[in-house]
Parts: C-alpha cells; structure tokens; sequence
C-alpha cells in the first residue's frame, strides 16, 4: 500500500514527504488493503490541507479531521438520533 501511495506521489510529481510517517500509517490501517479507499483517503486529504492552508505536509491531525466526516465512518459507528 505504501509504494503504491508513493507511486501515485511520483506520478503527480510530489515528494514523498507529503505525507508524515504517521499520516501515512492512519491511511494504510483505515484503507484495509483496498486501493480505492486508499487513494480517495489520500486525495480527500490533499483537498483538506488546501482548504485548511495549512502547507506542503499532511499529517496525522488532516487525515483525522477528513476521517471525522460521515461519509467516511463505517456504518457500526454511526447511531440513529
């Protein structure tokens, strides 16, 4: 899963310091092995850290707070109000 995130990365041209070790960690354990999940994970998180100008490095703290939304929670998680 990691060399594909860094084959995406070599592909569009970024560094593979993009990602922090631990942001990289948090995408690999919450993708479960299936590339889709991994590289939509991944792109919500780029969007994320242009929206939050928060610089070149994504780390743990904006794939957690792109993890956070509903859209991404497993439906055990989510309760009926």
């Amino acid at each position: 899963m990691r060399e594909f995130i860094e084959g995406q990365l070599d592909r569009i041209g970024l560094g593979h310091n993009t990602f922090t070790a631990g942001a990289i960690e948090l995408i690999i354990r919450t993708a479960d092995g299936v590339l889709r999940r991994c590289r939509n994970l991944c792109l919500a998180s780029m969007l994320e850290a242009v929206r939050a100008s928060s610089g070149t490095t994504i780390d743990i703290d904006l794939v957690n707070r792109v993890l956070m939304q509903p859209h991404w929670q497993k439906e055990v998680d989510l309760t009926d109000f």
